[in-house]
């Protein structure tokens, strides 16, 4: 069969919103951890070609017939969104694995080891998350990872970190129940943690709040680090701001545990976090370096960034190739050139731990945290008003 052979279908579970007045269409998908691709209704009306298995020639002789548009002038428009659309599994070949709805993998009123399943939180194709509640009341939530390559690994490498981490359990990171592995992954019973993502908390905080919850996430990783554990998985979702103020770390499944005999993580391939040795090895199609603390302190500097000024410490908006080349070889903006307020002695500290050579950055993330709280600001950057969002996980 060649290329132009394969049938292609819009999946049953894709989701389409259009934008009012604004003849654009956002379509996402159930289950996926892509984001929603913006379209415009022109590209909207050719992928609705396909909710009947077609292909790609057939789809555009369709749209062609019905709109009067030239079949070689679409092919020439439309071939970026065709391949956007399947690199999202927004558009899929027909009969295959991608090409089923997502379903739940448990169900209310369930029982897992400890726990009695009372909500859904979230369903995604690979892993899955549920409210639920301990014998006395408890509330926890039940994650299921999912995933036949990786998953069994990604679930090793949590329970080790949540073990390693037993002493800040319930308030750094998590409190692990109980957990069972399984031939894809398999399940974990974690203990609740209400609170907002950090990058949606500081968006209507205070300078000297925002300030204090930077505090807050070196203390985390700084604590984290000082167990012999890297999480390995540095972003605002991962990351929530307590109602106390605390800060809670998730999800380690990316983790590197000292010790613990697991194989090297595997690590996150792209995004502002992303730092400049791994990006040097996707751009130039090499083996990525292995996770250390001097990666991770880039990581969780330009968080620290994000959250003080509203933006990334790198301008990216860019083809991927470009962004990967940015985070090689530029360093990180002036607060002034995002808008923010300049903030010398601040802006001095992060420029360090961004460095982008590691040997240039700080010796640990202790003393980047160190050196952030002597930097008391004249000044802290303001950052964009935004609502906020509660999140359980």
């Amino acid at each position: 069969m060649t290329a132009t052979d394969v049938r292609y279908v819009l999946p049953e579970d894709a989701d389409l919103v259009p934008l009012p007045e604004a003849e654009e269409v956002l379509l996402s998908r159930r289950g996926s951890r892509t984001t929603p691709q913006l379209l415009s209704a022109d590209a909207m009306r050719l992928l609705e070609r396909f909710r009947t298995p077609a292909t790609v020639t057939e789809a555009v002789l369709g749209y062609c017939a019905a709109t009067g548009a030239d079949p070689m002038t679409t092919v020439d428009e439309a071939f970026g969104v065709l391949v956007a659309a399947t690199r999202a599994q927004l558009l899929v070949v027909e009969g295959s694995e991608a090409a089923a709805a997502v379903t739940d993998r448990l169900r209310v009123g369930q029982t897992v080891g400890p726990a009695t399943i009372r909500a859904r939180l979230r369903v995604l194709r690979d892993s899955e998350i549920w409210r639920a509640v301990l014998a006395d009341g408890t509330p926890v939530v039940v994650k299921v990872v999912d995933e036949p390559v990786l998953g069994p690994d990604l679930v090793a490498r949590e329970v080790a970190a949540l073990r390693r981490l037993a002493v800040l359990a319930g308030g750094t990171v998590p409190r692990l129940h109980w957990h069972e592995v399984s031939a894809t992954g398999g399940t974990l019973v974690l203990g609740e943690v209400v609170g907002d993502p950090v990058d949606l908390a500081v968006c209507v905080a205070t300078p000297q709040a925002r300030l204090q919850v930077v505090a807050a996430v070196l203390e985390a990783y700084v604590a984290i680090h000082d167990h012999g554990v890297l999480h390995g998985d540095v972003h605002p979702g991962n990351v929530l701001v307590r109602p106390d103020g605390g800060v809670t770390v998730l999800d380690f499944g990316l983790a590197a545990v000292a010790g613990a005999g697991l194989p090297p993580p595997p690590r996150p391939t792209g995004g502002e976090h992303l730092d400049p040795e791994t990006a040097a090895a996707l751009r130039d199609d090499l083996p990525f370096p292995p996770l250390d603390a001097a990666g991770e302190q880039y990581s969780v500097a330009a968080l620290a960034y994000r959250l003080l000024t509203g933006a990334p410490h790198l301008d990216l908006a860019c083809e991927r190739h470009v962004a990967l080349g940015r985070i090689v070889a530029d360093a990180p903006r002036r607060f002034t050139a995002v808008g923010a307020t300049p903030w010398p002695a601040g802006e001095r500290a992060l420029r360090r731990a961004l460095s982008r050579r590691p040997r240039d950055r700080y010796e640990s993330l202790a003393a980047l945290r160190d050196a952030v709280a002597r930097a008391v600001p004249a000044a802290v950057p303001a950052a964009p008003a935004a609502g906020r969002r509660r999140r359980a996980a």
